[in-house]
């Protein structure tokens, strides 16, 4: 004879339910190990973590979708971003160089008059310091907009390959403009 209930020691091992028919219409299976259980979590934390990242990505895409209506028109802004910043380093090595004329002018009016057995000015020592001074504020500056451009171009490369793969329109102009910025960079003297 079949019993309506099952004992609490067998719960945990599964059982089916039967209708007064005699036929299956529920299985419940077997608990779970507590490996099991760890396992089945970790999978739904991955899950749920993958759907972030998907539902993430999917922003970001429409994003980019906003900006930019194809992968050439990053590359424009790009090339743009990147002559405004080599122009920035640019002027700063002009500032140098004009800084460090300055010096070696001051440094001569200086040894002229030693020679003539004259005191050099204060104001002579305190214009040579400010552009010392003023050269080493424009070294740091262009160190920093070198790093700058750099991650300009890394930003970059990825949202035209992005773009490339979410508009399936591939880039007539990244590697040109980006051969051309390499060559402005490297022709500007940055190490003073």
């Amino acid at each position: 004879m079949l019993s309506r209930t099952i004992p609490p020691a067998l719960v945990g091992n599964g059982y089916d339910v039967l209708n007064e028919k005699g036929r299956i219409v529920q299985t419940v299976p077997p608990a779970l190990s507590a490996e099991q259980i760890v396992a089945r979590d970790e999978a739904r934390a991955r899950q749920k973590d993958q759907k972030e990242k998907i539902a993430l990505q999917a922003q970001r895409d429409a994003e980019l979708k906003q900006l930019y209506s194809n992968p050439d028109d990053a590359v424009r802004i790009m090339s743009r971003k990147g002559n405004d910043v080599l122009n920035l380093i640019l002027a700063r090595t002009g500032r140098i160089e004009f800084a460090q004329k300055n010096i070696v002018e001051l440094e001569q009016k200086a040894a002229e008059l030693q020679r003539k057995g004259v005191a050099v000015p204060k104001r002579y020592e305190d214009q040579m310091a400010a552009l010392k001074t003023d050269i080493d504020n424009a070294r740091a500056e262009i160190a920093e907009k070198s790093l700058d451009f750099d991650a300009l171009l890394d930003e970059f490369s990825g949202i035209v390959k992005r773009l490339e793969v979410i508009t399936k329109k591939e880039s007539t102009q990244y590697e040109t403009s980006l051969q051309k910025l390499l060559e402005i960079k490297q022709s500007v003297k940055i190490d003073n």
